[in-house]
């Protein structure tokens, strides 16, 4: 035997052995054998027909939501943006088939216009009625009549926003299909089998995903499926560039009253503070939705905010008029009082008459309505100077505890600590 004639049978076994051995039949689908099946299966079927032998049964359906991403949460709107793709499988009675028959055909990839399609749609869309997929889209349908449907898409839903604890929130919204045409005695969706599923889900820079769930609901006329998503929002953006410059300015505000008034700067730092708490509402407001039905606490942290600090004008205003009143002008009791209390609180004391000083302050004061009316003061070195540094002391401490106590009650419920 030559070596050619070797070589070439070497090839022939190696062939032999690849396909199965010798005396294997090795399958082959030609495209007449596709078109012979296609033939087969639609020479009497008709897409607008329900692929079920008793047309008294339900076609049952399967529904699952495969998310790529998040992509917007639109909180003023109320609309949530998500990209992903519909996982439907039902079984077609009118489209089976015995592979052995066909060469060993056991599934083809069909256009969904050519076969019967649930009419499902998206419920609580924020656009109209459109119906899923596309004419470039195909089915995979196999031997036993099982349809597999992906149609992808990018869903616009209504959403209802909860902002009471903006931006430490979570918003659960709603994706749900209904079968618009048929009643649930004709489609019936029983189950969806992998539920919501992150399948190569991208992060979202602002939101995170921490629970799906889905709900399948049947009634006599309809059967629908929702689909629930769970979003925690990531508050580092809103902490640094929203609320850490207003607990700043909560604190500045305090500051009003170590401003000494014969410096004539006290009423317009005041007012520079106000509008920066005005100016900040204002951007919190145009990212929050406008209804009545749930108010940011932070929105009204800030406007209790504006409200101290027109507290704080008032204040500083009456301080202005008083330190520019006449020595001669008689003062109050009241005043006296102030500023002696200061003194005590500062361990000044200015009066240094021979009379003991009572423990507290009423008893103080009374002393010095005995003073007064036996023509004998103790009071002829104070003068109103004095009165509005006593206010501003008092003030300052007031207003201070009272901010602290409230910002960090406040930002500790919202954030849920407590």
């Amino acid at each position: 035997m030559s070596r050619g004639s070797q070589l070439y049978l070497g090839y022939l076994w190696l062939i032999l052995a690849f396909c199965g051995g010798p005396g294997v039949l090795v399958d082959c689908q030609t495209p007449d054998d596709v078109n012979m099946l296609l033939s087969d299966l639609f020479t009497n079927y008709n897409p607008r027909v329900r692929p079920v032998q008793n047309q008294m049964d339900p076609v049952v359906m399967d529904v699952s939501l495969y998310l790529f991403s998040v992509n917007e949460v639109d909180e003023v709107n109320e609309k949530l943006v998500t990209t992903g793709f519909l996982d439907l499988k039902w079984n077609d009675a009118l489209l089976q088939w015995d592979p052995n028959s066909h060469s060993g055909i056991d599934l083809l990839n069909l256009p969904q216009k050519d076969i019967w399609r649930p009419d499902l749609v998206l419920k609580n869309g924020f656009t109209k009625f459109k119906e899923l997929g596309g004419d470039h889209y195909y089915l995979t349908i196999n031997y036993t009549g099982d349809v597999f449907w992906y149609p992808y898409e990018v869903f616009q839903t209504r959403c209802a926003i909860d902002i009471t604890y903006f931006p430490f929130d979570e918003q659960t919204c709603d994706i749900s299909f209904i079968v618009w045409c048929y009643t649930a005695s004709e489609v019936v969706i029983t189950k969806s089998s992998n539920g919501v599923n992150e399948y190569e889900y991208e992060e979202n820079a602002i939101w995170t995903i921490v629970d799906t769930d889905s709900e399948v609901k049947t009634e006599s006329f309809e059967s629908q499926i929702t689909f629930s998503v769970t979003l925690q929002r990531k508050p580092r953006y809103y902490v640094i560039n929203i609320i850490v410059p207003i607990v700043c300015l909560g604190f500045l505000s305090q500051l009003v009253f170590v401003v000494p008034t014969e410096a004539g700067e006290k009423m317009s730092y005041a007012v520079t503070v106000f509008l920066s708490f005005a100016v900040f509402l204002t951007m919190i407001s145009a990212d929050l939705p406008k209804n009545s039905e749930s108010t940011s606490i932070l929105s009204v942290y800030l406007v209790v905010q504006m409200m101290s600090g027109a507290l704080v004008l008032v204040i500083s205003a009456m301080e202005l008029r008083l330190h520019h009143r006449k020595t001669t002008n008689q003062m109050s009791l009241v005043f006296v009082g102030i500023v002696k209390a200061e003194r005590r609180l500062r361990c000044v004391t200015s009066c240094r008459s021979s009379e003991k000083v009572a423990s507290t302050l009423v008893e103080e004061l009374d002393l010095q309505a005995e003073k007064n009316s036996k023509g004998t003061t103790c009071n002829s070195d104070i003068e109103w100077s004095d009165v509005t540094s006593s206010i501003d002391f008092f003030c300052f401490w007031v207003f201070l505890m009272l901010n602290v106590s409230v910002t960090l009650f406040l930002f500790l419920y919202i954030s849920g600590t407590i």
